[in-house]
């Protein structure tokens, strides 16, 4: 057996210490290695290996994040401007200001009815309200027909985004996925991907129908998931094919006095934010910066998740 002169090192320091100090020495000892190999009396080998092992630890934990973010697309630090003009927003908007985000990774494109029920059956929970058993809006057993007309999609078009769940259950399968909704301010910086227009591809409503499903194009039911053109961060149906549930309670003048970092909206409310416009949406109601709200399911309602750069670099059980 080959034993290196640094694992002999820590083999003996670990033989004469108690179990109790054994991290402790070990961290010692690696210190003392690590003196030496930076020092001026180290043999030359010594920085080839560092820096080796160096690149190796930086590729393995791109790796890592790679697969851990697989499905989103990374939205970095930085000051993003959220909120609109004056004169070009609701009151609710205003007014335009600055925030700073720490980096996070947002879905591509929204939660789909086929990933959805896979978390159903999962959990045996949760279920959207066209399925919840005994429930009045049941396919069918409910005496409610209002998802009705909508069943054939359901049972036909899988990777459609998925609709008429609550807050509540958007929020459960995104911890779920060891992920959370996004705040407010992160969708709406992510929706405006560095553009200062009323859409994340310009100002005109003559182009929304390259990038969303709203109620000029989609027929009054919503489609594939990721059918339009992205985002200039790769975002899919930022603007319409389903609304989108946020981390945020809704607050008519939160814009006007909300923290500079990483805002979370108001404490309690009655109102989750929505965000993003639907495919019954006019063109207005799919602008990056309109805010709306609501409390129950609806059958334009969905949602995607997000996650912080920092949990996804953290490893698992820490």
């Amino acid at each position: 057996m080959k034993i290196t002169i640094s694992g002999l090192i820590l083999l003996v320091l670990f033989s004469a210490a108690p179990l109790a100090a054994q991290r402790q020495t070990q961290s010692a000892a690696e210190s003392e290695l690590l003196r030496y190999i930076r020092g001026e009396s180290a043999d030359p080998a010594c920085g080839v290996c560092l820096s080796t092992a160096r690149r190796h630890l930086e590729d393995s934990a791109r790796e890592k994040l790679s697969k851990r973010a697989a499905g989103m697309a990374k939205v970095p630090a930085g000051e993003y401007k959220i909120g609109a003009e004056k004169g070009k927003g609701e009151p609710d908007e205003l007014p335009r200001h600055a925030v700073r985000l720490d980096a996070f990774y947002l879905d591509t494109r929204e939660v789909t009815i086929a990933e959805y029920q896979d978390f159903v059956k999962a959990t045996r929970g949760n279920q959207p309200e066209w399925a919840k058993p005994g429930g009045k809006f049941n396919l069918e057993t409910g005496k409610d027909k209002y998802y009705r007309r909508l069943e054939g999609l359901i049972k036909s078009c899988p990777s459609c985004p998925v609709f008429g769940v609550f807050w509540e259950d958007a929020d459960a399968y995104c911890r779920w996925k060891n992920k959370r909704l996004p705040t407010e301010a992160e969708w709406e910086a992510a929706a405006a991907a560095g553009s200062p227009n009323k859409y994340s591809f310009g100002d005109s409503d003559a182009d929304a129908g390259d990038f969303s499903w709203s109620e000029t194009n989609s027929g009054e039911i919503p489609h594939k998931a990721g059918s339009k053109g992205p985002n200039a961060l790769g975002l899919y149906d930022m603007h319409g094919n389903v609304w989108e549930w946020v981390q945020d309670f809704y607050g008519k003048t939160y814009y006007e006095g909300s923290p500079k970092k990483n805002p979370k909206g108001p404490e309690t409310g009655r109102d989750h934010v929505i965000r993003g416009g639907s495919w019954a949406s006019a063109a207005d109601e799919m602008a990056v910066t309109n805010r709306a709200s609501y409390t129950k399911a609806n059958d334009d309602i969905g949602f995607r998740c997000a996650v912080s750069e920092s949990d996804l670099l953290r490893e698992p059980g820490r």
